[in-house]
């Protein structure tokens, strides 16, 4: 996947991104780059799988898959449970609002990086997800 530091100006797909919207990233990993770990809370987990599963956007017609190192060769990056459903990770994006009206957009693969690898996105991410602050599309 293509990786860019949290926190900085949108460039993945700009076309997607309305005028005037200020978009930075978050949650955009990829091998040999360090990123913040440490624990969420299961809310947070919850809220993020429920965007992954009902609100995403900039949605491609290919997917992303997890370059990071895994315990097992196995493909459970690409998904999450939802309920009943089986979600696929790494097609789309998900987009929030923080606090400071900024929008932030993450991949959907997000969620593998949070629950698998212990990534911790940045505080302005955690409350956007946590008030469930869906950007506009």
């Amino acid at each position: 996947m293509t990786y860019y530091a949290d926190l900085t100006p949108y460039e993945f797909l700009p076309d997607t991104v309305p005028d005037g919207t200020e978009l930075l990233n978050v949650g955009w990993l990829e091998l040999g780059q360090e990123f913040p770990t440490g624990p969420t809370d299961p809310e947070f987990l919850t809220n993020l799988i429920t965007l992954a599963a009902d609100h995403v956007t900039a949605v491609t017609r290919g997917f992303h898959t997890c370059r990071l190192p895994h315990r097992f060769e196995d493909n459970f990056q690409f998904g999450a449970v939802y309920g009943s459903r089986l979600l696929f990770l790494g097609h789309a994006e998900i987009r929030v609002t923080a606090a400071d009206g900024r929008c932030l957009a993450a991949p959907t693969l997000v969620v593998h990086y949070v629950r698998d690898h212990a990534y911790l996105p940045p505080d302005p991410f955690l409350e956007a997800v946590r008030a469930m602050r869906v950007a506009g599309r």
